[in-house]
């Protein structure tokens, strides 16, 4: 039994030696040289030469610019600071740094390239492959216009069709030779980009298909051969789609879904941004906060985390933000992060929360008990009794002033029910007056909330800013009127050949001396109105008797142009108006014994408006513009053989709102009248004979043209208005 019990114990003792040995051999590695050999097919291997045995190191690369990371826990750095030149492939140099108990090696690269990472005792063995060979991320884009060779390990793409889903859907089927291929699938931009690695495209088949007229998230496919695998290219219509993928057999189909409009707004919503620099992350159970460290060393950000972060990550990360990437493992460790200047503090989201909490109650409480004050805070633009109703939590209006009586002066009002409410500005302590006479708020509060009072005021204690309204409005006519009539008349009682018609026209003939003549009478009298020529002639001579035909025409032509352009200068957001014309006496009413009533209507030009200037300096214009004239006199009333009479008031009006650019011309509108008339007079019968009928008929036409427009161009006043403190 002692026996036993002391080779037990020099059992232990044994193991206790050796797990000594191994920590100290640990403790004591040391990197102490790298060697590179050329292999064939253009391969280059690293050899990291080691004091002792390691684990294998942790190792991510980034594409931008092409480095290689390698992590050597509690191994101390033996090559100095000095980068080690390589200049063999791919490889450009070697730097090794030593900090915190560990060692880091970058490998600089002249492009990205496929690398291999092999441990074998005191030996790390990293292995580049040539640009020939198939990259691990998407830093470099092989040659279209090399062509796959038939033969790369058998496989090629037999066929690539589209085809479109009973609900909308398109789907694209890559047909393959081998059923065993593999297809690396990822998005680039907004294309869908499938690598077939070791598979060649015959020549047939590279080509471009455009299936647009299938009325699918799908815009066109693109299908080309690469050096070493074919490659298959989807251009969506949109980013407003999703896909998914899965093989059947040797056919790998990819479908794309539109995204209705809920999703499209979730995703929006959800959607963050991400701007960091991109870098390739693959470790298999690494512990969080080394992972939190490798990303602190490749942003240079200041990084504290709680002690409460524990735990281990799997994750492969592939040419991503490293901000994302951040984002992913606090996210998958309930974890969350607070950015203090350049700082960034690490935790479980609810300790982080509790932090706060904890900081706001604090912060309340310091408020709860700091000193009141008072101060005066003058308004120099606005209304002192509008910023009141605002700090109280109302809204201002014009009639605040008037409508509160509390807010006079000497008049103060506490605010702490309307602080209970959240409705005020001011804490439930403070409270907040206003001196009428010379426009000043004053206040009592805390010193933080009288700054946060003074900055609110001065946010909008601004001058308001105002429009110059210039508006035209343009009235054209044009008049044409034209008759054309003739007068039969008979004449008798002489020989001679002329006489004088009632209108005093003489006709032609040579008349003897002392002839008589008297005018029977007009047998047909179709005289133009208003004619300002006449002509006659003797058409017929019988017994005594003459047949006198008298010609008469008159034409009138007239155009006019009236322009008023009324201005006006508006504050934004004020109503405004001008007018000018004439009040019109009315009379109505009125008898033998009383007197009439007199009342008085408008005839007036009136612009009136209300602006408002939009951020972008668009103008939003409600407008009512009116042109009114005074018309022909009309009836009224009659009463008691007493009539009244009053004008007319022809009126022209146009009320809409309007957006313009500040500067531009815009047309509100128009009205455009074209009136014609033609009218005929004429015996029955004998007008109606042709040719011949021209002479029993009178004819009057009319041709009247009015058009009416109406112009606005509002120009914004820009001006410098001194700023007193």
């Amino acid at each position: 039994m002692w026996v036993r019990k002391r080779f037990i114990d020099m059992a232990c003792l044994f193991g206790l030696a050796l797990f000594s040995l191994s920590a100290m051999s640990a403790e004591a590695s040391r990197l102490e040289s790298v060697n590179f050999t050329t292999l064939s097919g253009d391969q280059l291997r690293l050899d990291f030469t080691l004091s002792g045995p390691v684990a294998e190191p942790a190792v991510f690369h980034t594409d931008n610019p092409a480095r290689i990371a390698l992590d050597f826990p509690a191994v101390s750095n033996g090559l100095g600071n000095k980068a080690i030149p390589v200049d063999t492939g791919v490889a450009r140099s070697v730097n090794a740094v030593e900090a915190q108990g560990r060692t880091r090696v970058v490998v600089n690269l002249l492009s990205m390239a496929r690398y291999d990472v092999a441990t074998e005792g005191g030996h790390v063995y990293l292995t580049l492959y040539g640009k020939a060979e198939t990259p691990k991320g998407p830093a470099g884009k092989a040659s279209a216009s090399s062509r796959a060779g038939g033969g790369f390990q058998g496989q090629s793409v037999k066929n690539v069709d589209f085809q479109r889903g009973e609900k909308g859907e398109g789907r694209v089927l890559i047909a393959l030779s081998d059923a065993n291929a593999v297809a690396d699938m990822r998005r680039e931009g907004n294309q869908i980009v499938v690598y077939i690695p070791g598979a060649s495209v015959p020549t047939e088949l590279e080509k471009k298909l455009d299936v647009t007229d299938f009325a699918t998230p799908v815009k066109n496919v693109t299908i080309q051969g690469e050096t070493g695998r074919a490659k298959v290219v989807v251009t969506p219509v949109s980013e407003d789609y999703e896909y998914s993928s899965y093989q059947t057999d040797n056919t790998l189909t990819i479908e794309f879904r539109a995204l209705s409009r809920a999703e499209r707004e979730e995703r929006q919503r959800k959607e963050v941004t991400y701007g960091g620099e991109k870098l390739t992350l693959n470790f298999q159970d690494i512990p969080v906060r080394q992972v939190l460290q490798i990303l602190a060393d490749f942003t240079g950000l200041n990084m504290v985390a709680s002690d409460t972060v524990q735990g281990n990550v799997t994750l492969r990360l592939n040419d991503v933000p490293w901000d994302q990437a951040l984002d992913i493992v606090l996210k998958s460790k309930g974890l969350a992060k607070r950015q203090d200047g350049g700082v960034v503090r690490i935790g479980p989201a609810a300790e982080v929360q509790k932090q706060e909490q904890d900081e706001l109650a604090a912060n309340q409480k310091v408020e709860e008990l700091a000193p009141l004050i008072t101060e005066l805070i003058y308004v120099k633009y606005a209304k002192a009794a509008d910023m009141l109703a605002i700090l109280q939590g109302g809204v201002a209006s014009k009639d605040t002033a008037k409508n509160e009586e509390s807010t006079k002066t000497g008049g103060t009002e506490t605010n702490s029910s309307r602080a209970a409410k959240g409705e005020s500005i001011l804490s439930e302590r403070g409270s907040v007056a206003m001196d009428d006479r010379t426009n000043t708020l004053l206040v009592k509060d805390t010193a933080l909330n009288i700054e946060r009072v003074r900055q609110l005021v001065g946010k909008l204690d601004v001058p308001v800013r105002q429009l110059l309204i210039d508006s035209r409005i343009v009235i054209a006519s044009d008049n044409f009127t034209r008759n054309l009539g003739m007068k039969f008349t008979q004449v008798s009682g002489g020989s001679g050949s002329s006489a004088a018609n009632a209108t005093g026209v003489t006709y032609g003939g040579n008349p003897s001396a002392g002839s008589s003549q008297a005018i029977m009478g007009s047998l047909f009298d179709l005289a133009a109105a208003d004619p300002r020529a006449k002509i006659g002639f003797t058409v017929l001579r019988a017994a005594g008797s003459l047949l006198e035909l008298e010609l008469s025409a008159g034409q009138l032509e007239g155009t006019a142009e009236t322009l008023s352009n009324p201005r006006l200068l508006a504050s934004d957001g004020t109503k405004s108006f001008i007018k000018q014309g004439t009040a019109i006496p009315v009379q109505s009413g009125g008898s033998a014994t009383t007197a009439p009533t007199i009342k008085y209507v408008e005839a007036v030009l009136l612009l009136e408006v209300t602006p408002h200037i939009a951020p972008d300096e668009n103008v939003m214009l409600e407008l009512k513009i009116t042109k009114d004239a005074v018309g022909e006199l009309v009836t009224t009333s009659s009463q008691a053989g007493i009539t009244n009479q009053s004008p007319a008031i022809d009126k022209r009006e146009i009320q809409t709102n309007v957006q313009v650019r500040d500067g531009d011309t815009v047309v509100l509108g128009g009205v455009y009248e074209d009136e014609n008339s033609k009218d005929v007079d004429g015996v029955p019968f004998l007008s109606d004979i042709p040719y011949l009928g021209k002479a029993f008929q009178r004819e009057a036409t009319k041709n009247k043209k009015r058009e009416l427009l109406v112009f606005v161009t509002p120009k914004i006043v820009r001006q410098n208005l001194a700023q007193t403190p």
